[in-house]
């Protein structure tokens, strides 16, 4: 009876602790079924991470948690080189959002010497290359000559003979009027065999004209100059007025020169350029600085400044 009494108390207080513990999910915790954490996800330009690595574990550098010191190693290159290529860039997103008035800006701030030549330089370039990409500037480009055909080739040649025998006659028959030979002999005779070689003449003149027919027909479009900005528009027309305007008085000086003795002109000379000194200066100073600041601007092999 005792026997069968502690048989039952001890089945009651077995069944009751295998009801009391959790059952266990049907599903595994991801994060822990096979004892790894997730992996991090790396920049999509970096590539994919090394295949075969060591087994340590240390820290990664990034926050990228921890890792093999093979993955280590290899995003601490990528971000090295992510660091590099920034740094090489020259613009910024923004600055690439309005390069018109970053362009203004820089040629501000090298003329009040806040950067370099060589930096602001660069800094343009970049702005440049970056208009042209979308259009913003068109860049000129000097035009291929216009390919000569063989006919045109001929035509020329011809004409230097002609020209070349022409010349040898010309000389030819001055050379028989001696040494002593007066310049109204020499005219003579040149005016009377032009004359007599008239039509040889007019052959050339008509080749020539040919000739130039051909190469206008095959020459290529003026390619169209960058235009200029607002600001350099308006440092060019002052120049232009500076520069009319010194004309101007110079004209009036070289009016009164004429009536003027030898000594009253050196005077007159030297009162005129002491007196338009400080001009010729400034007319000098800024139109060095419009010539640079349009070279920086537009200037290309196909276009100029010196008809400043």
């Amino acid at each position: 009876m005792k026997k069968t009494l502690l048989l039952t108390i001890l089945l009651i207080f077995g069944t009751s602790s295998v009801f009391s513990q959790s059952p266990p999910n049907s599903k595994p915790d991801g994060e822990f079924s096979k004892g790894e954490k997730p992996k991090p996800k790396f920049p999509l330009h970096w590539g994919k991470p090394p295949l075969f690595q060591t087994k340590d574990i240390v820290d990664l550098p990034g926050k990228f948690g921890k890792g093999s010191s093979t993955l280590a190693s290899w995003i601490k290159s990528n971000i090295q080189r992510d660091v590099e290529k920034r740094e090489s860039e020259i613009l910024t997103d923004d600055e690439r959002k309005n390069p018109r008035l970053i362009e203004s800006e820089t040629l501000k701030a090298v003329k009040d010497g806040k950067i370099s030549k060589e930096e602001a330089r660069k800094k343009l370039d970049a702005l440049r290359e970056e208009m042209a990409k979308t259009g913003e500037r068109k860049l000129p480009r000097r035009p291929q000559k216009p390919e000569i055909s063989e006919e045109v080739k001929s035509q020329i040649d011809a004409v230097k003979e002609l020209e070349k025998a022409i010349h040898s006659e010309i000389k030819a028959q001055v050379a028989e009027l001696g040494k002593d030979a007066t310049k109204e002999e020499i005219k003579s005779t040149v005016e009377a065999f032009k004359e007599s070689n008239k039509d040889r003449f007019e052959a050339i003149k008509e080749a020539h004209s040919s000739i130039r027919t051909n190469l206008e027909a095959n020459r290529p479009e003026k390619p169209e100059r960058p235009e200029l900005t607002d600001d350099l528009k308006v440092k060019v027309d002052a120049l232009h007025a500076k520069r009319k305007e010194m004309h101007e008085a110079q004209k009036e000086l070289h009016k009164n020169l004429k009536d003027a003795s030898q000594d009253e002109k050196k005077e007159m000379i030297t009162a005129f350029k002491e007196a338009n000194k400080e001009k010729h200066d400034n007319i000098k100073a800024q139109a060095k600085e419009v010539k640079e600041e349009i070279r920086a601007l537009v200037e290309t092999d196909a276009t100029r400044t010196s008809d400043l």
